[in-house]
């Protein structure tokens, strides 16, 4: 029997790391499922979604959003920040987060430069 309220999963992002520039807006795709409308999509330093990062993330209107696919626009802050990739261990990803209906998903796949 189907359940009211699938469980919200993250399986991967397109592209499958975002790389986003301060101060840029960033369009990328969180491909899952159960995903809905008034889902809270962000950007964490931990994977339980504890930790914030000053990064906007809303949902692209000029794209078509279904329970499986739900594209997005990113813009770090000013302040947000940057990974150094130059160093010969980098911090890791962030990981973005979802929020849905008391269920949350999250993956380690965001880059701030």
């Amino acid at each position: 029997m189907p359940t009211a309220n699938p469980k919200v999963k993250i399986e991967r992002l397109e592209p499958a790391t975002v790389v986003a520039p301060l101060l840029v807006r960033t369009p990328f795709k969180i491909i899952g499922s159960g995903f809905g409308k008034g889902m809270d999509v962000y950007v964490s330093t931990k994977e339980d979604g504890s930790d914030r990062v000053d990064v906007e993330v809303l949902p692209d209107d000029s794209a078509t959003s279904t329970d499986k696919v739900w594209p997005v626009v990113a813009q770090p802050a000013l302040g947000a920040k940057p990974i150094d990739t130059t160093k010969e261990s980098p911090a890791p990803p962030l990981w973005v987060v979802i929020k849905l209906n008391g269920q949350k998903s999250a993956i380690q796949r965001f880059l701030i430069v």
